[in-house]
């Protein structure tokens, strides 16, 4: 029976059953009474308590998970180490570990093993941001929500790398299966070590087999630091070139030629799942000295067979002549069936009296079972033995053993123990009872409480704290008064006067003096999120996290909302943008202006660094003067060249080159440009017309008549008789409608 379940740590966490044991703690699932919601408390094992070395790395880990931050990254909730128990509560993942997972689904389709590997980098990367090396990374320690999300925990023994003092180990530390050779020889672990326990993580999820198994725990260390791995195409065809590249540069055995960081292996991946099909060439002159010895290995075979054939028989017949049997003087190796026979013969009748004795033995051990099971009249009343109850909560035994014993309380007084926690019982344990036998206990009613002295009427910090450290630990938070001078108690929480349990903590709040309402905005670029946050924070300024991608390392401070070294009033806030350690996509655009003349339909073919980006969509000349071109990248500079199309006859001309710089200080250069020259060469420019000289002929001048004078019209006039030409005087051409335009167009 568990000692810990049906406890109340420190009054708020409520235990409710065990769910996970490890090497140094135990976990519970627990009920946190002060929030209202389930959490997972990880308390260390009692035999461990008491041993500097073990405590130390569990208080590590508070301290490690502590100032992590990240959602791949398990929650710290609340730590305590107090002289009666040490743990650690954290946020309660309904998810199954990777290990479980990997034993139903054996072995993982490329795509989901990448997904999850992205996931824990990430979490692996911001841990190693913040100076920490988890150093046991496992399947047993990656667990899987049910929407796919991984949840990376249990830095037990992780460490802080840049702490002195730390950098080695008496011992490997990590379980063996994923351990790093370096951690297998007892040598200085840094963030390398953890990209190497990922990269076997990551060739089991792809292979479902460990790279280096054996049931000797030494064995499969020593593998780490001299075997080399199957490839695991060779464990597994499917696997893909590139992730297998990934993988072995990941678990090399040297560290220097693993990947830089997770960050590095990261963008490996992504570039794989962007294209299948993508290689690295890290191991490309390493597989050609393969195939030339794996063909000098098969010109050797039939001769190894040979040679070991022969050294099997020299060591036989050595063997034979060191210990010869005495009782076969005349042995002759041509009968060698004869010993195995003789030798038989003895061993059956051994054997038989062995398994003889061993019956015998079970039949009494049996017998004497039987009689301590049923009481000595024969009854069929079954008795047992006394557990020990002291350590557990009186109500849970008392409902567990409702069957078995009745509990009485003998007395109740004050002890270091949790209230209603049994502290003796009358019966020994061990004693040999009947069912419903009464038994008396003693439990505790919990630390005596002690009235909180009165320090918050003139008394400094320094006083405050020395009057109440004797009878509780002290807690100190500053704030902003107008009333109490600078440095000097405000109050206590609990007040003063208050009935409370010796050796809790009393929050100490003193004066910062006078509220200022302006303060500088310190400038806290390139600094980690944690380290930011606390530092305007310590300005009363109120901070906000948005994350972004940057090519910063993740989890630095990009950039922020407001300019530094400005006056702001408290209270106000303030953006920090925060990087997510992925490139930005930055979005540049060219305009092509049409020249005069143009005509056609056309489209434009955008290069990317000499690799095809787009065609864009076709534009009419005469629906419009330009063209937009729109260009997404990440990262640094490159060589744009945009090349004419006309679609009419599907000539083609490059109409120019661009230097784009694709980070946050965008900028562009031309490399070369010719537009109109472009336009010509696909014939998409209007040619000028062909201006010619028409010959007119001009009519004679004709002589005027004077005109009649003005008559009525008579309602008809009979059409006049037709007049002869004369012969010295033609007929004058009649105008045409063109209005006798002297000029024509060919």
């Amino acid at each position: 029976m568990d000692k810990n379940i049906g406890k109340k740590l420190d009054g708020r966490f409520e235990i409710l059953r065990l769910i996970g044991t490890g090497g140094m703690a135990d976990v519970y699932k627990a009920h946190d009474i002060l929030e209202d919601k389930i959490v997972a408390v990880k308390i260390l094992k009692k035999e461990f308590a008491e041993n500097e070395e073990f405590l130390r790395r569990f208080r590590n880990e508070s301290r490690a998970i502590a100032v992590l931050s990240h959602p791949n990254i398990v929650k710290v909730i609340d730590v305590s180490f107090s002289n009666k128990m040490q743990y650690i509560v954290m946020e309660y993942i309904d998810g199954i570990t990777l290990k479980d997972y990997l034993e139903t689904e054996k072995v993982l389709d490329w795509n989901t093993a990448s997904y999850f590997m992205l996931q824990i980098l990430r979490a692996l990367g911001h841990a190693h941001d913040m100076g920490i090396v988890h150093r046991d990374v496992k399947p047993q320690n990656i667990m899987i929500l049910s929407d796919g999300t991984i949840k990376v925990m249990d830095f037990g023994i992780a460490k802080f790398a840049r702490e002195e003092g730390l950098t080695t180990t008496a011992q490997a530390i990590g379980s063996v299966h994923y351990i790093s050779p370096e951690q297998a020889r007892s040598d200085a672990t840094d963030e390398k070590s953890d990209i190497y326990s990922a990269g076997i993580v990551f060739y089991e999820m792809l292979t479902g087999q460990k790279p280096f198994d054996n049931e000797n725990p030494i064995s499969v260390a020593l593998m780490h630091m001299q075997a080399r791995a199957k490839k695991p195409s060779d464990v597994n065809p499917d696997v893909p070139k590139g992730l297998e590249e990934i993988i072995l540069k990941a678990i090399e055995k040297e560290p220097s030629d693993r990947y830089l960081s997770a960050s590095v292996m990261i963008n490996d991946i992504e570039k794989f799942k962007s294209s299948p099909e993508e290689t690295f060439g890290y191991y490309e002159e390493e597989e050609r000295y393969n195939m030339e010895r794996d063909n000098q290995n098969k010109e050797m075979h039939t001769k190894s067979f040979k040679s070991l054939d022969e050294r099997f028989s020299m060591s036989r017949k050595a063997v034979s002549e060191e210990k010869p049997e005495p009782e076969y003087d005349e042995y002759d190796e041509d009968y060698p069936e004869e010993e195995y026979i003789e030798k038989r013969s003895m061993f059956i009748p051994m054997l038989s009296g062995v398994v003889i004795v061993t019956i015998i033995i079970a039949v009494v051990f049996l017998a004497a079972l039987l009689s301590a099971y049923f009481n000595s009249d024969g009854s069929d009343y079954k008795e047992f033995h006394v557990d020990d109850f002291t350590g557990y909560d009186y109500e849970y035994v008392k409902r567990e053993y409702s069957q078995l014993l009745n509990f009485a309380i003998l007395e109740s007084k004050y002890s270091d123990q949790d209230e209603n926690t049994i502290l003796s019982q009358d019966i020994e344990p061990g004693t040999v009872v009947k069912p419903g036998h009464e038994i008396k206990v003693t439990i505790s009613k919990g630390p005596q409480m002690i009235n909180i002295p009165s320090v918050d009427t003139g008394f400094t910090m320094e006083q405050a704290e020395q009057m109440l450290k004797e009878k509780f630990t002290t807690s100190v938070r500053r704030v902003y008064s107008d009333t109490v001078p600078e440095g000097y108690v405000i109050k206590t929480e609990p007040k003063a006067d208050t009935p409370y349990k010796e050796g809790a903590t009393v929050i100490i709040y003193v004066s910062r003096g006078k509220v200022t309402t302006n303060v500088t905005i310190p400038d806290v670029h390139g600094k980690k999120e944690a380290e930011a946050r606390q530092i305007l924070e310590d300005q009363d300024l109120v901070v906000k996290i948005i994350t972004r991608n940057s090519d910063k390392p993740e989890g630095t401070v990009v950039s922020m909302d407001r300019s530094p070294n400005t006056k702001v009033e408290t209270g106000t806030e303030i953006v920090l943008y925060i990087s997510t350690g992925q490139l930005p996509t930055v979005t540049q655009e060219i305009e092509i202006p049409f020249p005069a003349d143009v005509n056609g339909v056309f489209s434009f073919k955008v290069y990317l660094d000499g690799t095809m980006y787009e065609e864009t969509k076709e534009v009419d000349s005469k629906f419009t003067t330009r063209k937009s071109i729109s260009i997404s990248s990440t990262g640094g500079k490159k060589e744009i060249s945009i090349i004419l199309v006309n679609k009419a006859n599907g000539k083609e001309a490059e109409l120019g080159r661009y230097q784009f710089s694709f980070d946050e200080a965008k900028s562009r250069s031309t490399v070369s440009e010719d537009i109109t020259g472009a336009f010509a060469k696909v014939d998409g420019i209007k040619k000028a017309p062909v201006v010619t000289q028409a010959t007119v002929t001009t009519p004679p001048p004709v002589q005027e008549t004077p005109a009649p004078a003005e008559t009525p019209a008579p309602a008809e006039t009979p059409a006049p008789a037709e007049t002869p030409a004369s012969s010295d005087q033609p007929e004058p051409e009649q105008p045409s409608d063109s209005d006798n335009n002297e000029v024509v167009e060919g």
